[in-house]
């Protein structure tokens, strides 16, 4: 027999079903299991041989020792023969064994042309089933044939409605799983949407927050801040004189200490008397105004009484003329230095402090999206790593299939040079005996 026996079979059983599907490599040497899928693939699309086997027989799984198999198989054998009528040179133990393949094909061929053939295999599986002995010995009476072929086709039906049920379950429970599977990422698909969407609110809200921020107008100072012309509340309207050491009476300002509330009072007064005077002596110098009254230091400014607006250069004229003075060995102009270095410092701390109250809110939030983007990276790296995977997986086959191409071309390459090295050489030797030839004739 040719190496193509298996054609016939694989023509013939691929016009009954798809699966298991007949190649050249299981058919040159059919395993167990390949026989025994196309036995059940062939019961499924004919119904030949039905009721012969039991349920764990069915699965191919369940048969694992070597008894099994044959037993399988030897009553498969009998049920071929019995309906083509003629016997079958195969053995059950070289079909487990792997031999005789070609014998093996022919056991496949006729059972294909017994399962399509029509003939009704209820009666040869009952003779089966229903052992040895019985199958030698003839039976005495048809009545009894006839009880065996309806207990037989009973338990047939039964079996019948036993795999209808069983394969009925197995399909609920398929559509089950699958009803699962698609609630599971329906789901997953919301968690992630609503995910986002908390995402997207919290990247408003900190949008808003900084905008509310810089839409904040400036603070307005401190009531207890001290500024020019600012008035003190406890303080009165004096009297001053001409003397400029008196502050309120008979107060000397050398006696004053400097370091004090009241001395920095008395000092302040005496800086807005000086001005006083000196702006009333230049606009009434023929009244003989005998002294100026002194306002209390306003929040906004002072309250001059009696006094007469000043031009820039007057007021630059009598800064520069007017003596320094000297208080606790700090000169004025230290003292309004340091006044204005405090009030800008008191200014500037309400709305630093406004802001650290936002300090923690904005290290919450960073936080959590941090640990988000963190989560998100880890995921993109996880999946990045398994398509980096699957990528070398395909690409592997592909690599070593032209690395072998390569390879082969170069052996190929490498004995076309070899052949023409030869070829060479051989030339060169005709070659050099022709001209020794040629030489020794002359």
């Amino acid at each position: 027999m040719g190496d193509d026996y298996w054609k016939p079979t694989a023509e013939a059983f691929e016009q009954l079903f798809s699966k298991p599907k007949m190649t050249e490599k299981l058919l040159t040497r059919p395993p167990f299991r390949y026989i025994h899928d196309i036995f059940t693939s062939t019961l499924a699309a004919t119904g030949f041989g039905e009721g012969m086997y039991g349920d764990d027989e069915l699965d191919a799984k369940s048969i694992k020792d070597k008894d099994s198999k044959v037993n399988f198989l030897e009553k498969l054998i009998a049920l071929v023969q019995m309906a083509a009528g003629e016997e079958i040179p195969v053995k059950s133990t070289k079909i487990v064994a792997g031999q005789e393949a070609d014998q093996t094909n022919i056991f496949l061929q006729y059972l294909f042309k017994v399962a399509t053939s029509g003939v009704d295999s209820a009666p040869i599986v009952a003779q089966i089933i229903g052992g040895g002995e019985e199958e030698q010995e003839a039976p005495e009476e048809d009545d009894a044939d006839e009880e065996d072929a309806m207990r037989a086709a009973k338990e047939e039906e039964m079996k019948k409605q036993k795999r209808a049920a069983k394969k009925k379950q197995m399909e609920e429970e398929k559509q089950r799983q699958a009803e699962e599977d698609e609630e599971q990422r329906a789901q997953q698909e919301e968690a992630e949407r609503q995910a986002r969407e908390q995402e997207a609110e919290m990247t408003r809200q900190r949008k808003a927050k900084k905008k509310q921020k810089k839409e904040e107008p400036e603070p307005e100072p401190e009531n207890n801040i001290i500024e020019d012309g600012q008035d003190d509340e406890d303080d009165n309207n004096m009297i001053v004189g001409d003397d400029d050491n008196d502050v309120g009476g008979d107060i000397d300002i050398n006696e004053v200490d400097p370091e004090s509330k009241f001395g920095r009072q008395a000092m302040a007064q005496l800086r807005a008397q000086e001005e006083e005077d000196e702006a009333n002596r230049a606009a009434n110098d023929d009244a003989g105004a005998s002294g100026i009254k002194m306002g209390k230091i306003g929040r906004r400014g002072k309250k001059k009484v009696n006094a007469v607006e000043r031009s820039e250069p007057q007021k630059k004229s009598m800064m520069s003329d007017a003596p320094k003075r000297t208080f606790g060995g700090y000169s004025e102009d230290d003292i309004e230095f340091m006044k204005k270095s405090i009030q800008a410092l008191c200014q500037a701390t309400n709305p630093l402090g406004k802001s650290i109250d936002f300090v923690t809110e904005d290290i919450d939030s960073m936080v959590k999206e941090y640990e988000y983007w963190k989560l998100d990276y880890s995921e993109s790296q996880t999946k990045l790593a398994e398509q980096q995977r699957i990528t070398e997986q395909t690409i592997q086959p592909l690599q070593d299939v032209t690395l072998a191409q390569l390879e082969e071309k170069i052996r190929e390459e490498k004995s076309k040079i070899q052949n023409i090295r030869s070829q060479i050489i051989r030339n060169d030797n005709t070659i050099q005996n022709l001209l020794q030839s040629v030489i020794s004739s002359g």
